[in-house]
């Protein structure tokens, strides 16, 4: 089987309650059965894949008996007398419950929610049926953020393919099928080369109706970098890619985080370092767009991130020249280079408003600026 995981810092996304020293040791003692126990996750793993993948193919009841029996077996192992490690409880408890919504009980599969994030809060499975169950879970962030983030992927590609995105679909799907086991591949081919065979009708269009929009989403800002641009190009390796791809690798490059209070920031240093706030829906701002445009400016000619801020702190009282954005604001650099090189400008003449929306076309017109 192939196995092979992202390198980056772990994404936790909910933080365990404090536990002494005594309960952690026997929280974690696991069963003598501890081998079987993993095979049974796994294995329902793929159950809960197949079973998945044929409900959005048309079949919701193709793998009916598999998932009875699988939650037969689950229910069984974990009334069973051996103590079972609390992440492999959480995760079992999180299959039991993809399988029940997979079989519309969806009551069921809540109750095992409830009792699997009070296990594994930060299981890829228990994320998953978070995500099921229309709890707010951002899939892209969290993916960026963590190692073990294949299935993250792969339940990236599943929700765009429900919301017809058929294009990011496919890049998600081929991307998810190079880190996952054999068994996902097959279960979702079908699936995958259909959203292939969609994607292309779908995208006819969509960057001029990105252009025309009075506000634009961070995704769609990358999106048109990508598309009227070749500024991507160094971190997507010329190869064109769907919106939360791109979204996902721009992020991992660091190209979304301030750099002015940074401590000696580089390319290096920024990258995986995820943005506070910032997904692939948030609607882009003038401060968002004027640190995208910077890194994009200094990382290809290698310049100083720290320019302007190590100028103007260098002095004694130094006051900022844009009246609402402070020496010490964490991107200062960002703004100043924008207006000093004209890729924005200053919409009264004093003030920067980095709160302010930005249209499609206000963007395009920005970002084919740096030359």
């Amino acid at each position: 089987m192939k196995r092979v995981f992202f390198i980056g810092t772990v994404f936790t996304v909910l933080l365990f309650t404090a536990l002494s020293c005594a309960s952690f040791q026997r929280d974690v003692s696991i069963s003598a059965d501890s081998a079987r126990d993993d095979g049974l996750a796994s294995a329902a793993a793929v159950t809960v894949a197949k079973a998945d993948a044929a409900a959005l193919d048309g079949s919701p009841n193709a793998f009916a008996s598999d998932l009875a029996k699988m939650i037969s077996d689950i229910e069984n192992q974990l009334n069973s007398s051996g103590r079972l490690d609390k992440a492999l409880e959480g995760r079992l408890l999180a299959l039991e419950g993809r399988a029940y919504l997979l079989r519309g009980n969806q009551a069921n599969a809540r109750k095992c929610y409830e009792r699997a994030v009070t296990k594994a809060a930060d299981d890829i499975q228990v994320i998953i049926l978070a995500n099921r169950l229309g709890q707010d879970v951002d899939l892209a962030v969290l993916a960026a953020g963590r190692d073990d983030n294949a299935l993250l992927i792969l339940e990236q590609a599943v929700s765009a393919y429900k919301d017809a995105r058929y294009s990011d679909a496919a890049g998600l799907f081929d991307t998810a099928f190079l880190y996952l086991d054999d068994d996902y591949d097959a279960a979702y081919k079908v699936i995958r080369n259909k959203a292939w065979s969609l994607k292309d009708a779908a995208v006819s269009g969509e960057i001029g109706k990105i252009l025309t929009k009075k506000q634009i989403t961070v995704k769609e800002m990358m999106e048109l970098t990508q598309d009227s641009t070749d500024l991507l190009n160094a971190y997507t390796a010329s190869r064109r890619m769907s919106g939360t791809e791109l979204f996902q690798t721009v992020v991992r490059a660091g190209l979304m985080n301030s750099v002015s209070n940074e401590d000696s920031p580089t390319a290096a240093s920024l990258a995986r370092k995820l943005p506070n706030g910032i997904s692939e829906s948030t609607v882009l701002t003038r401060i968002i767009t004027a640190r995208f445009l910077w890194n994009l400016y200094w990382r290809d000619r290698n310049a100083q991130p720290q320019k302007y801020s190590a100028r103007y702190r260098a002095r004694t009282n130094a006051k900022s020249p844009v009246k609402d954005v402070d020496v010490t604001d964490e991107d200062f650099d960002a703004v100043l280079a924008s207006i000093e090189n004209e890729w924005m400008e200053l919409p009264d003449g004093v003030n920067f408003k980095g709160n302010g929306t930005v249209s499609g076309s206000e963007f395009s017109s920005s970002v084919k600026k740096i030359k």
